[in-house]
């Protein structure tokens, strides 16, 4: 069986380059537009998605500073800023028209996704504004719902030492912050979050003004879209939010879709310093305080965070260490924060087991990588084989047959990293393809056997041999083929 697998796809693999990129100080992240897969997480993998549902496609997020032009009357319109801001600018651009998330009977009865549209998304936007990958994140429950819990459905792994922190299968999945893999410790100290716990408000809308998103729209919504970690509640003074130690204040989104480049963009505007909230509402400014009740800010945030984490004991002390440290001045510069995202969107009926529907992820990822060293070669899909050739059959493969197929337990709940493809089976389809457009052979070695598989293909006007795409054959192709084989796989 091993040495079949190796001759499907082994040879010919190299070193894959990051999917995603962005940060390193310009303060936007792009990701891969198509990329978007559906990957259920509820017990069964068959959550109800709506007919002909489209997968929701992250293309990009800014963090910037921002300087509105009128604050109090449409923060929206302004100036980005690289100095010290008083507010910052936060916009997700996806694919396609989305709307707002309707609730998911977190803060009441009423289950109702599709309450201001069909294609509704979910997504957590983790932001980590001191660099720091070992402060920062939340603990379970709320962690089995972020990023590092859920990147490895889609075979990506994260670049950097983050990526020992993800769940590889649901085995990782514990309630003890201090067992490994720690995918509570995501480095996030801000989240923005469209989480269906609660159900936004229409502040304002256009079009035909039947709360429905439609093309062309542009929407106010407004809700806890926003919110410190709440791990830290229990050594907060903060009072005010959804409940005592919370920073979640009620903060407004616009939803925009255009109609040219079908693309919506969610835009979030928010003061990072107290003057700045000042300036949000046409008033004085205000001293810091506990209360979000008045004028509240990252600030605030930021502040009661320094002086509560020297009582923070446990995981939660684990998580802000060193942040006795700093100073609330020193977090102006969105442009200098990092940020990962995972977002979907919501079964149409409720699902007991499950909240979510994933689809996308972002940034700095590599696909392919089981072994943590940034890269998808060689090494990992040896990982796939020795996996395929350890677990097939034994109790860890659903089916209990030697097969060279793994089938895992309770797909859909439960996944494996080495599950490239997601289909719930671990197999010789998961390994990378190789990218040998020359191994006419397909026996992962560029040879004699090849250059025959060519001149035959090409004497016969086969396709296999029209290495130009052009429905001729002629010298190109043989110059492509060569050319081709000269490089040999990559």
């Amino acid at each position: 069986m091993k040495h079949q697998l190796v001759r499907l796809g082994l040879i010919c693999v190299t070193a894959s380059a990051a999917v995603g990129s962005g940060g390193s100080g310009t303060g936007v992240w792009i990701d891969p537009a198509g990329d978007a897969v559906i990957r259920r997480t509820d017990v069964g993998n068959d959550a109800i998605l709506s007919p002909g549902f489209e997968a929701i496609d992250l293309l990009s997020v800014r963090l910037e500073g921002w300087v509105p032009t009128i604050p109090l009357g449409d923060p929206y319109i302004g100036t980005v800023t690289s100095n010290d801001a008083d507010f910052v600018r936060m916009q997700v651009v996806i694919n396609g028209l989305v709307s707002p998330p309707g609730p998911l009977a977190l803060d009441g009865p009423i289950y109702d996704p599709q309450r201001f549209g069909d294609r509704p998304v979910y997504g957590y936007f983790e932001i980590d504004i001191d660099s720091q990958k070992n402060t920062g994140g939340e603990l379970v429950p709320l962690a089995r719902n972020r990023y590092l819990a859920n990147v490895g459905r889609f075979g990506m792994s994260p670049l950097e030492s983050i990526s020992e922190r993800i769940v590889r299968d649901a085995d990782d999945l514990d309630s003890n912050y201090f067992t490994e893999p720690q995918f509570e410790r995501s480095g996030g100290e801000f989240t923005l979050l469209l989480c269906g716990c609660f159900t936004p408000t229409i502040v304002t809308q256009d079009g035909d003004l039947d709360s429905i998103f439609d093309v062309g729209e542009t929407w106010i919504v407004s809700g806890r879209f926003f919110e410190r970690m709440v791990a830290f509640r229990t050594a907060s003074a903060l009072f005010g939010g959804a409940d005592f130690g919370l920073f979640d204040p009620v903060v407004d989104l616009q939803f925009v879709h255009d109609k040219q480049s079908d693309q919506t963009t969610i835009t979030f505007v928010y003061p990072i310093t107290n003057h700045g909230a000042a300036l949000l509402v046409g008033q004085a400014d205000q001293p810091i305080d506990l209360s979000l009740v008045n004028h509240t800010s990252m600030e605030e945030a930021i502040d009661d965070l320094i002086a509560g984490a020297p009582f923070a004991t446990g995981a939660v002390g684990d998580l802000v260490d060193n942040w006795e440290n700093e100073q609330t001045d020193n977090f102006r510069r969105p442009r200098q924060w990092d940020t990962h995202a995972i977002l979907g969107t919501a079964p149409t009926s409720p699902d007991p087991s499950a909240l979510f529907i994933w689809t996308d992820t972002g940034f700095d990822e590599v696909f392919g990588d089981l072994d943590d060293n940034d890269l998808s070669n060689a090494d990992d899909s040896q990982i796939i084989i020795d996996t395929i050739d350890e677990d097939d059959g034994s109790d860890d493969d659903a089916d209990g047959i030697v097969d060279g197929r793994v089938t895992i337990p309770n797909f859909g709940f439960s996944f494996d990293l080495a599950d490239l493809n997601g289909d719930g089976v671990i197999s010789s389809d998961d390994l990378p393809t190789p990218v040998c457009p020359a191994d006419l052979s397909t026996d992962g070695v560029l040879n004699f056997f090849d250059v025959s598989v060519f001149l035959t293909g090409f004497n016969n006007q086969d396709p296999i041999a029209d290495f130009t795409g052009d429905g001729v054959f002629n010298f190109f192709d043989v110059s492509a083929f060569l050319t081709a084989f000269a490089a040999g796989c990559s």
